[in-house]
């Protein structure tokens, strides 16, 4: 029976010898663009420990390390080594925003970054698109989104912030229009949120919030399971 750790990863990630084989690259090219950033860093790395014994009562052992990526790294290689870093960068700041700009509930995202003209305060802007790309070159993004992508960043940012608020905000009679609310903001997290690693899941943005709450409104059957 495989671990439910190494079955979510082996399931939903690409690891490195496959990525090499899908792209026609040697370790050295690909090492080149994850250290270059020109393709996020791997999501999981799973260290083995493997010990070697035969007859002759003796023993070897070492560590094999696997590198696991999002499964849209072979398209990202493909779009993304034509590009320098600083043109990658741009065009995911740009892309960013313009998601956010767009977004029917923009106002929830990193704090509000629109004042009452809806007009984008940039230094605050700045700060909160260079802190994502951050995120998404360390691999952050392809743990706990579908789609590793900026669309999917913006919407797991906002619905996350309005199921915050929804929790600050909530009464204890627990009204039939907050159930439905809950179940749209359930439904809307599930269209970019991952489920995490199992050994993630509690402490995860899901597990914290949707997995107690759906709980706490009797919607256990909600909850996504593996």
């Amino acid at each position: 029976m495989r671990d439910e750790n190494l079955a979510y990863i082996v399931d939903n990630y690409l690891e490195f010898e496959e990525v090499k084989r899908l792209t026609r690259l040697s370790d050295d090219e690909l090492n080149k663009l994850i250290e270059e950033k020109l393709i996020p860093s791997p999501s999981y790395v799973i260290n083995s420990e493997i010990t070697i014994s035969s007859p002759l009562n003796d023993q070897h052992t070492l560590t094999v390390s696997r590198r696991y990526f999002a499964k849209n790294i072979v398209d990202l290689i493909e779009k993304n080594n034509k590009e320098s870093y600083e043109e990658l960068k741009k065009g995911f700041k740009e892309n960013l925003l313009l998601h956010l700009k767009n977004h029917q509930n923009k106002a929830f995202a990193y704090g509000n970054l629109f004042d009452e003209n809806g007009e984008i305060d940039s230094e605050k802007a700045e700060n909160a698109l260079e802190e994502e790309w951050n995120y998404y070159c360390k691999g952050v993004y392809g743990i706990c989104t579908l789609n590793n992508d900026e669309n999917a960043i913006i919407e797991k940012e906002i619905v996350i912030k309005r199921i915050l608020d929804f929790i600050a905000n909530k009464s204890s009679s627990q009204t039939v229009e907050e159930q439905n609310y809950l179940k749209a903001l359930n439904d809307e997290l599930n269209k970019s949120t991952s489920l995490f690693a199992p050994y993630q899941r509690e402490l995860s943005s899901r597990g914290k919030y949707l997995d107690k709450l759906l709980k706490e409104f009797s919607l256990d059957d909600l909850i996504k399971k593996y």
